[in-house]
């Protein structure tokens, strides 16, 4: 079948050279790729949990923390487990902070970073001796 003019099809936008599509990594490479914070966060997360991650039939998972450029977001020791439902395709986002406690949105996350900013920025009144 030609395409001719009146066609109602419509053409795709040309992807930008070097950027591509997200690739879909391992369990085992997400979890080799975390960050020394990461790791440990992911065996809290692993202790505290009643099944291990990515041994849900029918779903498979992932996890990264603030080093993979689509959460440089997070502060150091946060996770972000993707966890993708084989059959329908839906992908599911659980955030993790250093204690290991879990977060299901992103808002939740970013008021607690935000709130944790705002604690770090108090400036504490410095005291300098000078020795003459």
């Amino acid at each position: 079948m030609e395409m001719g003019a009146g066609s109602s099809s419509r053409a795709r936008p040309k992807r930008k050279k070097g950027i591509k599509k997200t690739e879909v990594i391992s369990y085992e490479q997400s979890v080799v790729q975390l960050s020394k914070e990461g790791r440990k966060t992911y065996m809290i997360v692993e202790k505290k949990r009643k099944r291990p991650m990515n041994t849900i039939h029918g779903a498979y998972s992932a996890v990264f923390d603030n080093t993979y450029p689509q959460y440089n977001w997070l502060y150091n020791g946060w996770l972000v487990e993707e966890r993708r439902i084989m059959l329908s395709g839906r992908l599911y986002r659980y955030y993790y902070d250093p204690k290991g406690k879990e977060y299901k949105f992103r808002y939740q996350v970013e008021q607690v970073l935000t709130s944790i900013g705002k604690h770090l920025a108090i400036k504490k009144p410095v005291v300098i001796v000078l020795d003459d």
